[in-house]
């Protein structure tokens, strides 16, 4: 149940004349009171958890009747500049120009770089802060609610950082925003499965920025909302279409369909995919399959929308290997490798982590010492090349050394697994928990759990559902030592 408070917010618009908008006070179930600067609900119809920090307000300038910053439309240009309120949460409702801005933009500069000043325009960061107590996250995404980014109008190259660590599927759609007005919107962005470890953390901080072009161009940030295990979403569109091969037009059965407000799915056999809930807002759709390239739009949706989106994808050379048994006890372990790298390549280079090369197309190399090795593998036709880079791909003498591993009592459950599996597992000290999924030929092809735990018991919930059925190995990791369990899975 929503609850309506109405005021009339009056203020001066610098380039044009007097004008008006109107301030809802709202309370609702998935966001919580509107107008408070730090919220944190549980169990919400959105999320296991939802954390909010800056108020929901439009920078302050409140909403027009009947605007809703969710459904996914942009909000009509507004007045600048403003002064900040020193009660907003900072980072939030405040005009920020790049640090890199010296006064001399390559490509112009915007009213919001005129009117300001440093030092009071200089980038901060936006913080979350919560507490996950025995959640598991699952997964995770932030809704972030922008204002007047134009990356493509005035030269900027944004970058973002989430606790000090490089958030490009985050950069990348800020980096094509055309927010001329100034303009507002809410973007939707699924954190990846390699990123979650931050949420363990029970604090993000996140911060926008551009160190580098000296690019005029200022933004805001009127609030930043995290969900967590996502459950769905108040304001929803559909988005579908087909991947097909740009030489041939033939349909792409499997290629990876990625969602910035919902995660991936693969085409079916005509090449066709579809979301039938992707959130209201700007949603970045990315397609990609080995040998090929990869294609992506940021495309603008309001709620109730179904909107077609074809791709087409260019063949490339792509490199790409496996090895046969590349986890043993003990050294010294031979390791055959194999080459899988498309579009027929003439050279290779074989880098094997020890030190160790190779030019030979399908080389065997002897590891004789202990450890974790990354194994690199650069190939070329001629015309095009390409490495492939697996890190801690060979593992030799490092799983399952229980008189000084900190895992125990692993176990997986039920085994075969039908879609939804559980593991279980003790920790003797606090360590980065990482687990992994990986095919027989020891390829990742999952990775569903990496955030720091201290030392106790655990169960991770996992699912199977875009795996085909067959056997697979389950890598658990903790700190330096790996356990490994063999899974059969079966899904129906």
């Amino acid at each position: 149940m929503k609850i309506f408070t109405f005021s009339i917010v009056f203020f001066i618009v610098m380039i044009s004349s007097f004008s008006f908008s109107q301030t809802l006070q709202v309370r609702d179930d998935a966001n919580g009171d509107w107008t408070k600067q730090y919220v944190t609900l549980f169990d919400t119809p959105e999320a296991g958890m939802m954390v909010r920090s800056g108020d929901i307000d439009n920078l302050g300038f409140g909403w027009n009747e009947g605007f809703d910053p969710f459904s996914g439309h942009s909000t009509p240009s507004h007045a600048f500049p403003w002064d900040p309120d020193s009660t907003d949460a900072p980072g939030t409702d405040r005009i920020m120009v790049v640090t890199s801005y010296n006064g001399s933009p390559p490509a112009g500069q915007d009213g919001y770089t005129i009117y300001t000043s440093r030092p009071e325009n200089l980038p901060m960061h936006i913080v979350l802060n919560f507490d996950l107590g025995d959640m598991q996250v699952e997964t995770a995404m932030l809704q972030i609610f922008v204002d007047d980014f134009q990356a493509p109008l005035f030269g900027a190259d944004y970058f973002v950082n989430i606790n000090g660590v490089d958030a490009p599927y985050i950069s990348g759609i800020v980096n094509a925003l055309k927010q001329t007005g100034p303009i507002g919107k809410i973007i939707n962005v699924v954190i990846p499965q390699d990123h979650l470890y931050l949420i363990g953390y029970d604090s993000l901080s996140i911060i926008f920025d551009d160190t580098t072009t000296g690019a005029g161009d200022g933004y805001a940030i009127d609030f930043v909302k995290l969900l967590v295990n996502v459950k769905g979403f108040s304001y929803t569109a559909k988005v579908n279409g087909y991947v097909t091969d740009l030489a041939t037009d033939e349909p792409i059965e499997d290629a990876i369909v990625y969602a910035s407000g919902t995660g991936e799915i693969l085409t079916d056999q005509d090449g066709f995919y579809h979301f039938d809930e992707l959130p209201a807002g700007i949603t970045n759709i990315m397609v990609t399959k080995f040998s090929y390239d990869t294609a992506s739009i940021n495309l603008d949706l309001v709620t109730g929308d179904s909107v077609r989106q074809d791709f087409q994808l260019k063949e490339i050379l792509d490199a790409e290997f496996t090895a046969d048994n590349p986890i043993a006890s003990a050294p010294p372990h031979t390791v055959q490798f194999t080459d899988l790298t498309s579009m027929n390549p003439t050279t290779w280079m074989w880098d094997f982590g020890d030190g160790a090369t190779s030019d030979e197309q399908n080389p065997s190399h002897v590891y004789d010492v202990t450890g974790y090795y990354t194994v690199k593998l650069t190939a070329s036709n001629g015309n095009e090349t390409n490495t492939e880079t697996k890190v801690n791909y060979v593992q030799i003498g490092v799983e399952n050394i229980e008189e000084h591993s900190i895992i125990s009592e692993f176990t997986v459950r039920p085994n075969p697994v039908n879609s939804k599996g559980t593991l279980s597992f003790s920790l003797k000290d606090d360590a980065r928990v990482v687990v992994e999924i990986f095919d027989l030929t020891g390829s990742v092809v999952k990775l569903f759990y990496d955030q720091y735990q201290n030392r106790g018991e655990y169960e991770i919930n996992f699912t199977t559902y875009n795996l085909r059925n067959g056997l697979y190995l389950i890598s658990l990791k903790a700190g330096k030592y790996t356990s490994i369990k063999k899974v059969l899975v079966l899904n129906k």
